[in-house]
């Protein structure tokens, strides 16, 4: 890699972190300055900073980790433990800042293959892992959901029906039907007929309106063919590990908000918490923005601040909740990607000319 295209690499990372800040300064300007908002405003000011604040917050930094630490050993596992911790958790703060940096509806799972090849796993596994990866965690959201509903009443969850709210409810439905396919397409690929997913997908995308992404998905089914060669006949002792990182990681993301909440004050239930960020992240799935930015605060604002009884803690556990949960990311990318990418495109270079 030469010094022109680190620079170049340095600065597309380095945009989307200056968006991340401006859209900071813009929610605080907008929210709570001017005459309108001089109410929210004095309500802030009389919130005092306690050991408990101190105590939450700690807490919401913890979960964070542990949302790390979950992803950190999944990839530890399904490498078989040929990275090493280091390894895995540098993929884990590579793969976020991905995900981080392209819309929701995209993901960062082609830049996981290239970061996993990068570590000297072989393209045919480490698309095997990405595959893997998506499966799992749109299984999480699959089944998550009817067990929530054993505990929250959906006139809880999607509560005061009207215009707005069916809304929502429509595009949520959209979205977890969306995921319900996607998993069922993922199976029966994986484990059972790759050849009638790749089929389907070449047959989907020869339709006029899809063609330009004929090449992607002949690609696509191409690599699953591979994929599902690559984890066949995998024990039970390979995936229990795996189950139980991704079930930790989504929970302790979920309840970073529960965390922040607590730091200001009381909360009664938690698992109303949960469910409404559950449903959230879902309807993030349909944002064309680089981490669902801009849609995420907005519905948090208005399907989660009902739940915060001081108005003007609302942009400020926005912003927190954001800073905690995204734009850290695109800060530690901003460091590690350039790094990364240097003593990688350099190994290879290195390899090429033994060769």
């Amino acid at each position: 890699m030469t010094e022109q295209s680190t620079k170049v690499s340095t600065w597309k990372i380095l945009i989307p972190t200056l968006l991340g800040v401006g859209v900071i300064i813009y929610m605080f300007s907008k929210d709570l300055l001017g005459e309108e908002n001089a109410a929210q405003l004095a309500e802030l000011k009389n919130i005092s900073i306690t050991w408990n604040t101190v105590f939450w917050f700690f807490i919401a930094l913890l979960l964070m980790v542990g949302r790390d630490l979950g992803f950190t050993i999944r990839y530890r596992y399904l490498t078989e433990k040929m990275l090493s911790w280091k390894q895995s958790l540098k993929i884990t703060l590579l793969a976020e800042f991905g995900t981080a940096v392209t819309p929701s509806s995209v993901g960062g799972s082609s830049m996981a293959v290239l970061f996993l090849s990068k570590e000297n796993i072989p393209v045919g596994r480490s698309t095997a892992m990405v595959f893997v990866t998506m499966l799992l965690d749109e299984m999480f959201f699959v089944v998550t959901f009817p067990l929530l509903l054993l505990f929250v009443p959906v006139d809880t969850l999607f509560p005061e029906i009207n215009t707005i709210q069916m809304g929502v409810i429509t595009l949520f439905i959209a979205a977890y039907i969306i995921k319900v396919v996607i998993c069922i397409c993922l199976i029966t690929g994986l484990f059972f007929k790759p050849q009638a997913i790749r089929w389907l997908l070449i047959k989907i995308f020869r339709l006029p309106f899809l063609r330009r992404w004929y090449r992607g998905a002949v690609k696509a089914g191409d690599d699953l063919i591979i994929s599902a060669r690559e984890i066949r006949g995998k024990s039970f002792s390979y995936w229990w590990p795996i189950i139980l990182a991704t079930i930790l990681s989504w929970s302790s993301r979920f309840l970073v908000v529960n965390a922040l909440f607590m730091a200001f004050f009381s909360v009664s239930d938690h698992m109303l918490i949960f469910a409404r960020q559950f449903v959230m992240w879902v309807l993030m799935i349909l944002s064309f923005t680089p981490g669902a930015s801009g849609l995420s605060e907005l519905i948090f604002k208005n399907y989660l601040s009902a739940l915060i009884p001081i108005s003007g803690l609302v942009p400020v556990i926005i912003v927190l909740w954001r800073l905690l949960s995204y734009y850290n990311y695109l800060f530690i990318g901003a460091i590690l990607v350039p790094r990364w990418a240097s003593k990688a495109f350099k190994k290879k270079e290195k390899t090429q000319e033994v060769l």
